[in-house]
């Protein structure tokens, strides 16, 4: 045994020496564990300093979804009625479904094209489709309702015309049809149309209802041609 060993054995340390010594021992083990522990507390970010990963709240959730749901009716109201023109004439409702007809189009310069008694057709698109639920009168011609049923809403598909001495716009009782498919034998009404050139050409073809008293005027521009037929609500 050493011999610093056997003296400390035959002469133990006094008890308050004792003490001194395992407060040494428990500070210099407290000092290890904090000092081998920084490192990994230095490692974890600060609350400020984290990504935000938070999920969205219930409110932006429910505000997408409606987003969502609304984006989906409009592509389901644009499938089945293309663009739509409205109008509530004398407590009547009268609605024009259109399709996109560009001016860049083969059908565009298919429609300048046309000479006198030829009718305008497209074959890339549906046919513009009237529903009306009155009697209409464009300066006395009459375009009635309940040509399908009488007890139902007036339905025709509408067709520009060129005549000799202008234009005219042709009501066709086939409403849901291409636009290449009129049926010449199913024409009930023609009715005149007022044509001009416009120095503001629309991409596509447009129409709408544009309200005087004590009727409305119905204006299709297509390009930088412009065609107006006045118009109201018949007894």
């Amino acid at each position: 045994m050493p011999a610093a060993a056997t003296a400390l054995l035959r002469n133990p340390l006094p008890e308050s020496a004792v003490r001194t010594t395992t407060t040494i021992s428990t500070l210099a083990l407290l000092a290890t564990l904090l000092l081998t522990s920084a490192p990994v507390a230095a490692q974890e970010p600060s609350p400020s300093s984290r990504p935000d990963s938070a999920p969205a709240t219930a409110r932006t959730a429910d505000s997408d979804a409606e987003a969502t749901a609304a984006a989906r009716r409009e592509r389901f109201r644009r499938l089945r009625y293309g663009n739509l023109a409205e109008l509530e004439l004398a407590g009547k409702q009268l609605r024009i479904s259109y399709p996109d007809l560009a001016t860049d189009s083969g059908d565009y310069r298919a429609f300048e094209a046309l000479e006198p008694g030829q009718v305008a057709t497209w074959t890339s698109a549906r046919a513009v489709k009237l529903l009306t639920h009155a009697t209409l009168s464009f300066g006395g011609v009459v375009v009635p309702y309940g040509n399908v049923s009488p007890d139902y809403p007036g339905v025709y598909s509408l067709w520009p015309k060129r005549t000799a001495s202008g234009w005219s716009l042709v009501f066709n009782g086939d409403a849901d049809i291409w636009g290449s498919q009129r049926d010449a034998a199913a024409d009930e009404v023609e009715a005149p149309l007022e044509h001009s050139r416009t120095d503001e050409p629309t991409e596509k073809l447009t129409v709408e209802f544009l309200e005087i008293e004590p009727g409305a005027v119905l204006r299709i521009a297509w390009g930088d041609h412009q065609f107006l037929a006045a118009f109201e609500a018949a007894p």
